[in-house]
């Protein structure tokens, strides 16, 4: 399989990469980091709901919009890319996608080992350390290609993650920070000297080896770097970024899997705002009611998560 260990690339080219090899139907690896930071929705994200896009122009924050799955996320040049990008008939490939993330995501995972944290997969595409994410992970059917992408978490600006996206204000920014920091976490949390793209890049490409077999270190060619170039355009077009996607009657942000920070809309000028884990309300929050109400909402903590939920709180208390 051909390796591309690129190191620092442009914000644009670190995702029309791979897409370039997918859409030409080579397979390959890519490793790499974006030297600038960028905005990246999801294939299915909607613009107008999820960005903060007033905030991205003023900052200079570009947006572009992946084929591969996964959420919004906010990337930098403290996070190293692993790419790997398939045929859709290669026998490695399960009939289920999801199931490969196990075997993709090995290599990530003793890769943090190694450096003493205790990462482990969190099904489907998640690697998680003492319960938080470390690792956030997609795929994609592109062309005639499967492309699986990952990141490995040196540092993470979870400010700056939470002002780019669209949320319904102050408190629920407050409280998405909050979240962000207790359910996730970074090599620099873990490590005094944090190792530079070099060694993480050279322990991602043992792994991969280790797991795929025999890597051939490769350059980009003239016709990658040019269809990367045209797909790039493309990605990052207002055309490509404002289509249509999923839209929910309130917000809901998606902070490591099973992970959830909701607000409803609840009464009148109130709102419910939940910390949701695995199914169960972790934290929960009123905005807009008295005080003294304090110990009824708490009372909910640990119980079940459910659409239907707010019927069965009373509006007048």
């Amino acid at each position: 399989m051909d390796l591309y260990n690129l190191g620092g690339v442009s914000w644009w080219e670190s995702q029309a990469l791979y897409h370039a090899l997918a859409y030409l139907g080579r397979e390959g690896l890519i490793i790499c980091y974006p030297t600038s930071p960028y905005v990246c929705l999801g294939l299915h994200d909607d613009l107008q709901q999820e960005i903060d896009q007033e905030y991205c122009r003023l900052r200079g924050i570009p947006l572009l919009r992946r084929e591969t799955g996964g959420g919004v996320v906010y990337l930098d040049s403290n996070q190293v890319f692993f790419q790997l990008v398939l045929h859709k008939d290669n026998p490695l490939l399960p009939l289920r996608r999801d199931r490969f993330y196990k075997k993709f995501l090995k290599p990530a995972i003793r890769l943090y080992r190694h450096f003493g944290v205790p990462a482990e997969l969190k099904a489907p595409a998640d690697i998680v350390a003492d319960g938080r994410k470390c690792s956030g992970n997609a795929a994609g059917d592109i062309g005639q290609c499967v492309a699986y992408v990952g990141n490995i978490l040196i540092d993470f600006d979870f400010r700056t993650m939470s002002r780019v996206l669209r949320v319904p204000g102050s408190t629920f920014r407050r409280r998405l920070q909050i979240a962000m920091r207790e359910y996730m976490t970074v090599l620099a949390d873990w490590l005094d000297d944090l190792p530079g793209y070099a060694d993480l890049a050279a322990a991602l490409i043992e792994e991969f080896a280790r797991e795929f077999g025999r890597l051939s270190p490769r350059l980009p060619d003239t016709e990658l770097l040019e269809r990367a170039s045209r797909i790039g355009a493309r990605l990052a077009s207002s055309d490509w970024l404002s289509l249509p996607g999923r839209k929910l009657p309130y917000r809901k942000v998606k902070i490591a899997e099973g992970v959830y920070l909701i607000e409803r809309p609840y009464g009148g000028d109130e709102r419910l705002l939940a910390v949701v884990r695995d199914g169960k309300i972790a934290d929960l929050e009123v905005i807009g009611r008295n005080e003294l109400n304090k110990g009824l909402w708490e009372a909910y903590i640990g119980c079940e998560w459910r659409e239907d939920l707010l019927a069965e709180f009373p509006v007048n208390i």
